[in-house]
């Protein structure tokens, strides 16, 4: 069943008062659009992605505390209880491995401090999804019927709730903001030539300094006006290969081992690559003679290397990948491989 026909998601458009007829997720994120474009219009030019965050934020009553450590999280637990906002008691409990963020009603605000404050955890791994978590919780109270309180809201990391969807996705629609990030991006492409690793972290750090690196990429990536792919390349088996590890061996056959290879563990593209037809299936092997592989093999971390190469030596089960002259990109990052597919050739910048 689709996300717009799901019934939870189908009453909340009811409760916005919207026409529930064709594409129940789409008048949501423009209920949610109108309210932003009213937000903004209140305010001078915004160049800073971040500062765009917290003027929708603060409009919206929701303040903003990031939690680095066990430590930093007790001292928020006791602040708050000290003011009398006994929901705070259960804070360490609340926020743990399974949460990205908690937002909570302040039922002792002062009138000029905000009704809410979201608590992001940004301790472990979880720390490169705080600004995406910043702006969920936005997003929630952005598409909230009218008279809606959350007094306790805990935003998990695995998001099954039709609800929760549809609210990633509208917090999808700001994160990077197109009038700020759109344009920031259209002139470092004009500068570089094409979408490179440097331009995208020189536009992290100028234009959405909260953001993760890999958001960023995510987020260049969907707004390029050039045919893109996100590539991650790590070692994994292929589904067959693993179902049949889980399996284990029949009764009397001797158990083989399975070497994992380079792959493409995750593909992401853009709407000017489907377009064309630029894609590579997940899971399937990097060629031995790609910039990827070298990479992985040769380079150490965050050092990046690019090169001419085809569609084509991308192979699969019943032949190959269409010839398509191709330029990639590829940093080491950690264990994995980060790579940006592109069509050679010249490169447009939009408007």
């Amino acid at each position: 069943m689709r996300l717009s026909d799901k019934p939870e998601i189908r009453k909340l458009a009811k409760q916005l008062g919207l026409t529930i007829g064709g594409d129940a997720v789409h008048s949501i994120r423009q209920f949610c659009a109108e309210k932003v474009k009213e937000i903004a219009s209140q305010f001078g030019p915004v160049s800073d992605l971040n500062q765009f965050l917290e003027l929708v934020a603060s409009s919206l009553g929701i303040g903003f505390r990031e939690v680095h450590s066990d430590e930093e999280l007790q001292r928020v637990r006791e602040h708050y209880l000290s003011k009398g906002e006994l929901v705070f008691h259960d804070l360490h409990k609340e926020l743990d491995a399974q949460t990205d963020a908690v937002l909570i009603w302040l039922t002792n605000a002062k009138p000029w401090e905000p009704k809410y404050v979201a608590i992001i955890d940004c301790r472990g791994h979880k720390a490169w999804r705080a600004y995406f978590s910043k702006w969920h919780e936005v997003a929630h109270v952005l598409s909230a019927p009218p008279q809606t309180v959350f007094k306790f809201h805990r935003t998990l990391t695995k998001k099954r709730d039709p609800v929760e969807q549809i609210v990633d996705r509208i917090a999808g629609d700001y994160a990077f903001y197109p009038t700020i990030f759109r344009p920031a991006l259209r002139s470092l492409i004009r500068t570089s030539g094409r979408l490179t690793f440097e331009a995208i972290e020189n536009l992290r750090t100028t234009v959405c300094p909260g953001a993760s690196k890999e958001a960023t990429v995510r987020g260049a990536i969907s707004q390029c006006p050039n045919p893109e792919l996100f590539l991650i390349a790590d070692y994994a088996l292929k589904k067959a290969e693993e179902k049949s590890l889980m399996a284990g061996p029949l009764l009397f056959e001797p158990a083989t081992e399975i070497e994992p290879k380079l792959r493409a563990v995750e593909v992401t593209s853009n709407d000017a690559a489907s377009k064309i037809g630029l894609w590579i299936h997940k899971n399937m092997k990097v060629p031995g003679r790609s910039i990827i592989t070298s990479v992985f093999e040769a380079l150490s971390q965050d050092e990046a290397a690019s090169a001419s190469e085809d569609l084509g030596w991308w192979r699969h089960s019943k032949g190959q990948l269409k010839d398509m002259p191709i330029t990639v990109d590829a940093v080491k990052t950690g264990q994995r491989v980060y790579a940006l597919i592109t069509t050679a050739g010249k490169q447009l910048a939009g408007r």
